[in-house]
């Protein structure tokens, strides 16, 4: 059955999850390595469910709960090798490495999912190669941004998503009309009858 966009948005939710908890968490005060080991364990899960279940990741969540499940096993792995400024270089530029994720599993994705980093179905293949590329060159684009900002969580890595985030949403929708023109006649069916005197 074809996922109606209703779907979609309770399963981007679900994705969500695990990097609005480690937020909150760290935001709040809790200690950075419990918030980090939180993130990890929820988005560890999200992904061993998801792939259980056969169901699909929106790409862009997809590669920050990759992230989450990566760097802080990294950071503590550092400290525990005595590598301590390994560690603390990981934790500053831990935000803009949700981008280097992002754009890492975008251009796996392009190169290998038939469904790219646009992540849907039923778009030609150039269609889907092109924005696939577009998406990965923004993601791209924005680790640049991202650590000329570091230090400003919403300016970092807020915005630069926010901007992915549209700019996917603009693409997918750009390709579902283009591959999916009206139907003309159907539409001229759809209209009401006018009396006739």
């Amino acid at each position: 059955m074809k996922p109606t966009n209703q779907h979609e948005w309770i399963k981007d939710t679900l994705e969500s999850v695990p990097a609005i908890v480690f937020l909150v968490l760290w935001r709040s005060g809790v200690d950075l390595a419990i918030a980090g080991w939180i993130g990890t364990a929820l988005a560890a899960a999200l992904l061993a469910g998801f792939w259980l279940k056969g169901a699909r990741h929106n790409p862009i969540l997809l590669g920050m709960n990759i992230h989450l499940v990566v760097i802080t096993p990294m950071i503590v792995g550092a400290f525990n090798l005595g590598a301590t400024d390994l560690a603390r270089t990981l934790v500053g530029v831990a935000e803009a490495g949700v981008l280097i994720s992002i754009t890492a599993v975008g251009l796996i994705l392009t190169l290998f999912s038939p469904r790219g980093f646009i992540g849907v179905d039923g778009l030609p293949a150039a269609l889907q190669r092109a924005y696939s590329l577009v998406l990965v060159s923004a993601s791209a684009a924005m680790i640049f941004w991202s650590f000329a900002n570091l230090g400003n969580t919403l300016v970092s890595i807020g915005l630069p998503l926010m901007v992915l985030f549209g700019l996917r949403r603009f693409y997918v929708a750009r390709g579902r009309d283009r591959s999916n023109p009206d139907d003309k006649a159907g539409l001229v069916a759809a209209a009401p009858a006018r009396d006739v005197d």
